[in-house]
């Protein structure tokens, strides 16, 4: 035993190995739990926006404004955001396996306690408003955001489907004639003569509406029902 000592220690002096300073071991772990608190805040925030999404999209509970079940599906359903959700919990999982505690735990434990945790959080911060906040930054900020996480606006940015939305921008009351700026910034005018007008929607400068009608041509719509944009529970989202 004295022998393997002996040899051990010449070994460690003829290649002058030292010992890892305890404070890289610290740093390593403080590294690694902070990768995993971080990954397990973003599948918290996924999860909230992805509540927010699906407990205000008009496709969700109207399934006359698609036309078939594939279409609500890819309208109604955050998919992106529920894949980014999974994709950060999976990490958060991987970064705390690699804890030091992390060896304590079965990876069915593991996986449970970081969707439990994220399922908790993203619930609180969905009841505080905190995901129609980020969704929102996001969607100011983010090119093509509108395109693939949050598809709620395309319900209603297809005239030659019938749906349409934007804001008021002029109204002529004789006429019966509305002009509004859709979520891409284009102009149309709206004959609303014979239209129903739903909800709380008061029709003045500056009011977001969602119609359905026909498009009569590249740049008018006959409207046969306005309703109120706020019933998704967001304000308009201009489409980068």
């Amino acid at each position: 035993m004295e022998e393997v000592s002996k040899n051990t220690l010449q070994q460690i002096k003829k290649e002058n190995i030292k010992p890892i300073p305890k404070w890289q071991f610290l740093l390593k772990d403080s590294l690694v739990w902070g990768l995993f608190a971080i990954n397990l805040i973003l599948g918290s925030i996924g999860f909230a926006i992805s509540l927010y999404i699906l407990g205000s999209n008009d496709v969700l509970l109207d399934t006359s404004l698609v036309k078939n079940a594939w279409e609500w599906i890819i309208l109604s359903i955050p998919i992106a955001w529920i894949l980014l959700t999974i994709l950060f919990v999976f990490i958060a999982y991987y970064n705390f396996k690699h804890t030091k505690e992390g060896y304590r735990f079965t990876v069915v434990k593991i996986f449970l306690m970081n969707i439990v945790v994220s399922i908790v959080l993203g619930v609180v911060m969905n009841g505080f408003g905190l995901s129609q906040k980020l969704n929102t930054i996001f969607s100011d900020n983010i090119p093509f955001y509108n395109h693939t996480m949050d598809l709620r606006s395309e319900v209603w940015m297809r005239p030659e489907s019938g749906y349409l939305a934007g804001s008021i921008v002029d109204i002529n009351s004789d006429t019966k004639i509305l002009k509004i700026e859709d979520l891409k910034g284009k102009i149309w005018d709206i004959l609303y003569q014979d239209a129903t007008v739903k909800g709380r929607v008061v029709l003045e400068l500056g009011e977001e509406i969602k119609i359905v009608g026909n498009a009569v041509s590249d740049n008018v719509f006959e409207a046969s029902e306005i309703r109120p944009w706020v019933g998704n529970g967001r304000q308009m989202q201009e489409n980068s």
